[in-house]
């Protein structure tokens, strides 16, 4: 092989070698948006069921309250 042979060779592997790359963070990045889709869903989750939680402890709190004040005047308090 003469030298110009030789660099194009090395030209054609580092080419390949940059497309694999690219390629790869590509494939990275793609994985990267879809697990941060799926984050964003369980926070939204999350957040549903927390404003659910303190609805029903609240709604608790006040059930509580009431039962306590029945008892309160059964007993003549």
């Amino acid at each position: 092989m003469n030298p110009l042979d030789d660099r194009l060779t090395i030209l054609e592997r580092a080419q390949l070698l940059h497309d694999a790359t690219l390629q790869r963070h590509g494939e990275m990045l793609d994985r990267h948006e879809d697990s941060l889709i799926r984050l964003q869903a369980m926070q939204e989750t999350q957040t549903h069921i927390l404003l659910t939680l303190t609805e029903v402890s609240v709604r608790l709190e006040t059930t509580m309250q009431a039962i306590k004040d029945l008892l309160d005047r059964g007993s003549g308090h």
